[in-house]
């Protein structure tokens, strides 16, 4: 799901997928380039904060600036969600010189800048 005013480069830019034992503890990156001209903020929410962590989870990209977001699942009671039931929402708003994320977000009025959604799949480690 892409939106015409979303002015980040995400990678993986149509899915976040999470390979491995999938009743452990897997983690996988996500990252976010400023490809606007401004100075923007983000942040990125999932729909289960009891499944997922995302390190960090707000900041400030200035002009062609890049990040590395870390996001954990933890399967709970050995019980794998479904793919394709979950997602992470990216949002960004251009941010004044000098603003903190929390800052920034906090004196925003209205919806984001832009916005995307990334949908969530689980894939168990092929054996070798």
């Amino acid at each position: 799901m892409a939106d015409r005013n979303f002015q980040l480069v995400v990678e993986p830019k149509d899915k976040i997928c999470f390979i491995g034992e999938l009743t452990g503890e897997i983690r996988t990156a996500l990252k976010l380039t400023n490809k606007s001209d401004s100075r923007q903020a983000f942040k990125v929410k999932c729909t289960r904060n009891d499944l997922f962590k995302i390190r960090p989870s707000t900041g400030m990209l200035d002009y062609g600036e890049s990040t590395e977001i870390t996001i954990t699942f933890t399967c709970p009671s050995n019980h794998v969600p479904e793919s394709d039931r979950h997602h992470f929402g990216i949002y960004h708003i251009p941010a004044p010189e000098g603003s903190t994320p929390t800052g920034a977000w906090a004196e925003h009025y209205g919806p984001p800048q832009g916005e995307i959604r990334l949908k969530v799949f689980f894939q168990e480690a092929k054996d070798k």
